[in-house]
């Protein structure tokens, strides 16, 4: 029993048994929520979905206490001043979230405010995130190039303020429904820039589809700048490890 807690209150970087199989239940949980939503698969297995959601608020409730009774073994949460520390530290708090409203309102499981809270199960997989390497490679590398990062979005969103003033000048009499302002012009910039592109919005005067043509060429920069910066960083990471 005491090895099971000791697994159960892991810290380190390490998958074991026990928290790989809680990190299944958490996804599988979200999978249902997701499932749930669609009308036609929930109505055509109403029942199967009422008692996986039981199952799961059991489990997660299960989960919850174990954790809150043994979290003595943890050095932060000794004692009586320890359990009320764990009882409302980020992570227990989450934890309780998982299941109490499902136990609350048993008879209002399909609201969409109980389908969020349960969908705020998601934050406990940030519990696991340090165990995940290749996660751990993207902080890593994130936080090695942070100010080049930084910098990039920066330079992204000062483009983006730039192009929204000048369709806002060059298209803004024409189309004062799309472009009629700064701020309205900040979604065609934002959506243009990052070359999505929906097409529901687009100039129509010579100037604008001008400065359109200048905005879509920025807007291949701006997305390779980002790539280029965080490719270069994993390549590094990757070509340190191997050595």
């Amino acid at each position: 029993m005491e090895d099971f807690i000791r697994k159960l209150h892991q810290t380190n970087n390490k998958f074991n048994k026990i928290q790989k199989f809680i990190f299944t239940i958490i996804i599988l949980s979200i999978f249902s929520v997701v499932l749930e939503t669609e009308k036609t698969i929930y109505n055509a297995h109403a029942d199967t979905f009422y008692y996986l959601n039981y199952f799961f608020a059991f489990f997660f409730a299960v989960e919850y206490f174990l954790r809150l009774f043994t979290c003595h073994y943890r050095k932060n949460f000794k004692g009586i001043e320890g359990k009320i520390k764990y009882i409302f530290s980020f992570y227990s708090l989450i934890d309780l979230i998982a299941f109490l409203p499902f136990f609350i309102f048993p008879e209002y499981n399909e609201l969409f405010l109980l389908r969020i809270f349960r969908l705020i199960r998601l934050l406990k997989l940030a519990n696991f995130v340090n165990k995940i390497e290749f996660v751990r490679n993207v902080f890593h590398v994130l936080n090695l190039k942070k100010k080049e990062i930084f910098f990039s979005i920066a330079i992204t969103i000062f483009i983006i303020f730039i192009s929204s003033i000048v369709l806002y000048l060059v298209e803004g009499n024409n189309q004062p429904e799309a472009f009629g302002s700064i701020l309205r012009s900040f979604w065609w910039s934002t959506i243009t820039l990052t070359t999505i592109g929906y097409g529901d919005v687009y100039p129509i005067t010579v100037l604008g589809k001008i400065a359109t043509i200048l905005i879509s060429i920025s807007g291949i920069g701006i997305i390779a700048i980002p790539t280029g910066i965080i490719a270069g960083a994993f390549s590094q990471s990757i070509s340190k490890k191997n050595k």
